[in-house]
């Protein structure tokens, strides 16, 4: 038996007497909570923790690690890097001339928005860099970006090609492809043999080698438990992400738990993936489907059927019409998959309470009797009826607010300031008992919950700017609750997961200072000393 001795333990979702400072583990559980002086006898290892507080390790419901892994390895243009267009096209000359040749270039990172231009570059711009190598540059959401000339003209994209469903081809005044690229769009990227996702979602899942997928799923890995992150859902699986896990599993590389939400185009080969004999339920959990209602905010195409008050020509789309979307809903319901569906604008959002509802009705429940878990991701701009319905439904919003840190000014300018301030509505979602998780949706933001959690407590964007009302904003351990149980909800692991109780997974997160004791300015400063997952170390600072 390992025993955590000179802790001060805070669990935020529920008391522990102040003199407990001490934790056993056996078998890779918590057995048992009480003072250092009582349990020492049955240890046969001791680790001192010297007074250094022990949190549950965070729980992080909604992220891409494998596209967070690959983003290490492609260029930084975000706002750190370039302020304007003239900025990442400098940058990118640079990482051409130390490129090999026939390798394509990528870079992500830039926000419109945020850029001098305020604009998308361009195939005109990119083709600056190179017009014999292939370049894409994402953007900041995931959901797109731009492309020069040279993929447009091999994938054979001209005036003539209509946009594909669940995405688009941007165009210049002529009509000509500008070579800025959304969702569907994207799976020109990804080759003749690449994973398509059609109109299911934005198409990220650019190809590799194996080999280099693991090294970069296993770097991101790395960041994910510097943080303090314990257990991840996985937001987009594809069989390229399924055949990653499977390979780091072989090769005894994990080091966080991780939970599948398979893309809702592989909903047809979803429960042989489930029953795949690697997924052991403890380290590789396959319950879910990730489905998409609507595009992005960040990108305009999060669907306002009004148009957008910026620009009334842009509506955004949906990926599905409201009864195809819940003939697919309901599919994954009889199939006793969990739901986690992105859905950012007041329509998207109704039609996953509307496909809720019918499973209530039709009463499709799992093999335990219970209803399906149903998720919105991002849950961005709900309206007040339709969070008083995501409360009777018990349908769980799973938030990142590092976008409203990062996109919230843009937010307010595109849809309007009544209704953008309101952008991430995280106290409304407490005071009407809304059960809601905090994320990062890495790489779109770090895997840090410190950020995420100042994000959510302070609602300042990069510019300066309070975001909306003070009720808007929860507390310091509303914030670590979300982080940490909601988030274990979220993902269905409550009972073994994201609190110090007996009998769940000795995941932690140790640090310095108690983050219910600093102030909200400083929440976003705490580093994490040190990981723990099943009681061992994975990490060390």
């Amino acid at each position: 038996m390992k025993l955590f001795i000179n802790a001060k333990i805070v669990s935020p979702s529920l008391e522990i007497p102040e003199e407990f400072d001490a934790i056993a583990v056996k078998d890779g559980k918590i057995f048992s909570i009480g003072q250092s002086s009582s349990l020492k006898s049955d240890a046969s290892e001791i680790v001192d923790l010297e007074g250094r507080v022990l949190l549950p390790g965070f729980i992080d419901p909604h992220a891409h690690p494998l596209m967070y892994g690959q983003m290490m390895d492609w260029v930084d243009v975000g706002p750190a890097k370039a302020k304007s267009i003239e900025e990442i096209v400098q940058i990118l000359i640079k990482a051409d001339k130390e490129l090999p040749a026939n390798q394509p270039l990528r870079a992500f990172g830039y926000e419109h928005r945020n850029l001098v231009e305020g604009r998308h570059p361009t195939r005109n711009d990119l083709d600056r860099i190179s017009k014999t190598r292939e370049i894409y540059v994402m953007n900041a959401s995931g959901h797109g970006g731009a492309v020069n000339s040279l993929i447009l003209t091999k994938n054979g994209i001209s005036k003539e090609t209509p946009d594909p469903r669940g995405g688009s081809f941007e165009r210049d005044e002529s009509g000509n492809p500008s070579g800025v690229i959304w969702d569907a769009a994207c799976d020109i990227l990804t080759g003749s043999s690449g994973v398509k996702v059609e109109n299911h979602g934005p198409n990220f899942h650019l190809p590799d080698d194996q080999e280099i997928l693991t090294k970069q799923f296993l770097q991101a890995q790395d960041q994910f438990i510097k943080y303090g992150v314990t257990s991840i859902g996985d937001a987009q699986v594809s069989l390229r992400e399924f055949e990653t896990y499977l390979d780091a599993q072989s090769k005894n590389k994990l080091r966080s738990r991780y939970s599948f939400y398979l893309i809702s185009s592989l909903l047809k080969n979803a429960p042989k993936l489930r029953s795949n004999p690697n997924i052991d339920r403890v380290m590789l959990t396959a319950d879910g489907i990730k489905m998409y209602a609507d595009g992005t905010l960040g990108g305009w195409t999060a669907y306002f059927p009004e148009g957008y008050q910026a620009d009334r020509n842009r509506k955004g789309q949906l990926y599905h019409d409201a009864a195809e979307f819940t003939e697919i809903f309901l599919e994954c319901a009889r199939n006793g998959f969990d739901i986690a569906t992105h859905a950012q604008s007041p329509t998207a959002i109704g039609m996953v309470i509307n496909s809720v509802k019918q499973v209530h009705e039709k009463s499709i429940t799992k093999t335990n009797g219970s209803y399906p878990i149903s998720r919105v991701e991002h849950c961005g701009l709900p309206d007040s009826n339709e969070i008083n319905e995501m409360s009777k439904l018990g349908i769980i919003a799973v938030s990142q607010p590092i976008h409203h840190h990062n996109w919230g000014d843009g937010v307010v300018t595109a849809v309007g300031k009544e209704v953008g301030e309101r952008f991430n509505p995280l106290g409304e979602f407490e005071r009407n008992n809304v059960n809601f998780a905090l994320s990062s949706d890495a790489p779109v933001g770090k895997p840090n919950p410190f950020e995420a959690i100042s994000a959510a407590v302070n609602r300042r964007t990069v510019h300066g700017t309070e975001l909306g009302s003070a009720n808007l904003k929860i507390s310091i351990r509303t914030a670590l609750i979300a982080h940490s149980l909601g988030g274990a909800k979220a993902l269905g692991k409550e009972k073994v997961a994201g609190s110090i109780e007996v009998g769940k997974f000795a995941d932690f997160a140790i640090v310095e200072e108690n983050p219910l004791q600093v102030s909200p300015d400083d929440i976003g400063k705490l580093k994490v000393k040190e990981t723990y997952l099943g009681g061992n170390k994975v990490f060390s600072s």
